[in-house]
């Protein structure tokens, strides 16, 4: 590299304490700077605007949402309506600072990923077919993938959570559980939460706690068909809620019994994990390796049909119900098949 001053070549020197590039005639040292990008979170009827990225753009293929680097003479609300026009065909009012995301992964260098929540104003919602290939709107149980790096992941992440909070039906209480008064959004432990404005209670959303549980056979898997929503009519590995009384060892039991009539001995626990693809509210999964060790095969319960998979037999990833499923049965089918994962 050379000096952008005088074109002397640069070297590298120990300049406060870090490595430098440092210009040995005129002195001038290289200071790397953070990009800084700004993007847009679009909504539509709780729906999130997302484009995926073209061919010959930074991260080819994946998800993100609108945006890009801020030009030096603009502000990066600016920037961020600007991306959004340029590879949505959008034109958005940029409202609120919604967060803002330091990136690590991005080839072009480090940088801060400024996200500002935004309205659209009018346009012809498509893609530019360069930076661009497909743009849409998608729910918090819809979000495509793979998603892009420099900060869009957990930017996602971040609002599917919101969605889920702000739109998930779920049971509220509108009433105070200890003197009847009406709740109310407030502002409470720094979150809007419902709160009594009479006796002061506070209502905290807690997740759930579910259980899934892997059984093999002979090589094979061992899945559902669900009767019910979520996921009707779609593959999944035998699974359900715990309830408060019980531990999840007993409700992994109980819930495989239930919906598959087989019984278990042993139970290993193999991993813990979020989830928030569920319309009945976001949780905690416990998912336990079970040996059978008696009990006859039958469909039941939340189960329309019960069966053994090889490896080679699952359905495809559309037709199974849950993200964590597919998650597991993919990991399962590549340690059968003897492929590391990634390979």
């Amino acid at each position: 590299m050379y000096c952008v001053q005088c074109g002397s070549p640069l070297e590298e020197r120990e300049i406060e304490g870090r490595l430098r590039l440092v210009c040995p005639r005129c002195g001038y040292v290289a200071y790397r700077q953070l990009k800084v990008g700004a993007g847009a979170l679009v909504e539509q009827k709780g729906r999130l605007l997302l484009v995926r990225r073209g061919p010959k753009a930074v991260f080819p293929g994946t998800w993100s949402l609108p945006a890009g680097y801020c030009e030096a003479d603009e502000s990066p609300a600016v920037a961020a309506a600007r991306e959004v026009a340029e590879e949505t065909g959008l034109q958005v009012r940029v409202g609120r600072l919604f967060d803002l995301y330091y990136f690590d992964d991005d080839p072009r260098g480090n940088g801060l990923l400024i996200v500002y929540e935004a309205e659209v104003l009018g346009g012809d919602l498509h893609a530019d077919g360069k930076e661009t290939t497909v743009v849409g709107f998608f729910g918090p149980d819809e979000v495509p993938g793979p998603i892009c790096g420099a900060g869009h992941a957990r930017l996602i992440d971040a609002w599917r959570a919101r969605a889920l909070d702000r739109w998930q039906p779920g049971d509220l209480p509108r009433y105070c559980p200890h003197c009847a008064h009406p709740l109310e959004e407030r502002l409470a432990f720094q979150r809007r939460r419902l709160v009594c404005p009479a006796c002061g209670f506070v209502h905290f959303r807690e997740l759930k706690v579910g259980i899934t549980v892997l059984v093999e056979r002979g090589g094979s898997v061992l899945l559902v068909q669900r009767a019910i929503e979520p996921g009707l009519g779609q593959w999944a590995l035998p699974s359900g809620f715990v309830e408060w009384d019980e531990t999840p060892e007993a409700a992994a039991a109980r819930e495989l019994e239930e919906e598959t009539g087989l019984e278990v001995t042993h139970l290993e626990l193999v991993d813990v994990a979020r989830y928030s693809d569920d319309f009945r509210g976001p949780g905690i999964n416990l998912t336990y390796h079970a040996e059978v060790s008696d009990g006859d095969l039958q469909a039941g319960d939340d189960a329309g049909l019960a069966r053994f998979f090889l490896p080679t037999e699952l359905p495809p990833a559309d037709e199974i119900a849950f993200q964590g499923h597919r998650r597991t049965l993919a990991q399962w089918q590549r340690m059968k098949s003897g492929r590391r994962p990634g390979g």
